[in-house]
């Protein structure tokens, strides 16, 4: 075996790491990678003595389904009480629960890059039934504004501009790309 916790002359570990043999040495001379140190074979020594206790490479464990944990009643989503249970756990409270005024303007900004209107105001305060407020992220995801806004970080990064500049204005015809980036964000378009 590799390692042999406990039994450091049956880890073959070591026995890599400690030969002569230019065939079974680690690392091997064709990877042009220094040897281990003296220092570095003892504390892999030491380690296997003590019980070499490790665990498997978490990529290769399968993931397993959490407890939510129990959550007051401003939680929404399992998300709230997982970050609820994080806030206790520090010490901390939670802010109490934003205003609609506070949310449609935040919801707003964040998906369009603009304020509510009045009467979109006005629409929201009228409105208590149930699922209100997923009612106007559906609006705002479906309206012409919410493309221009996401497009617009992406065509930053990708550093747009409709001109060459100042000294060199020679005309260009970047608009029908900035156009379908809007539309891909508009569509729904996936990423891939």
């Amino acid at each position: 075996e590799v390692i042999v916790p406990g039994d450091v002359a049956a880890s073959e570990l070591i026995a890599r790491i400690t030969t002569s043999d230019p065939d079974d040495i680690m690392p091997p001379p064709s990877a042009q990678k220094p040897a281990l140190t003296p220092e570095e074979v003892e504390l892999f020594k030491r380690w296997i003595a003590e019980g070499a206790e490790w665990e498997e490479h978490w990529a290769f464990v399968a993931p397993t389904k959490g407890e939510v944990p129990q959550a007051s009643d401003w939680a929404t989503s399992p998300i709230d009480a997982f970050i609820e249970k994080r806030i206790a756990t520090a010490g901390l409270t939670t802010s109490p629960q934003a205003s609609k005024e506070t949310l449609l303007r935040r919801l707003s900004l964040d998906l369009t890059g603009l304020p509510p209107t009045i009467e979109e105001m006005d629409a929201f305060l009228a409105d208590d039934s149930p699922g209100a407020y997923e009612r106007v992220v559906d609006r705002l995801l479906a309206s012409p504004a919410y493309g221009e806004h996401m497009a617009a970080y992406w065509l930053d990064g990708a550093r747009y501009a409709d001109s060459n500049g100042y000294q060199n204005d020679f005309g260009r015809t970047m608009w029908p790309w900035r156009d379908w980036v809007i539309n891909a964000f508009n569509d729904n378009m996936p990423f891939d």
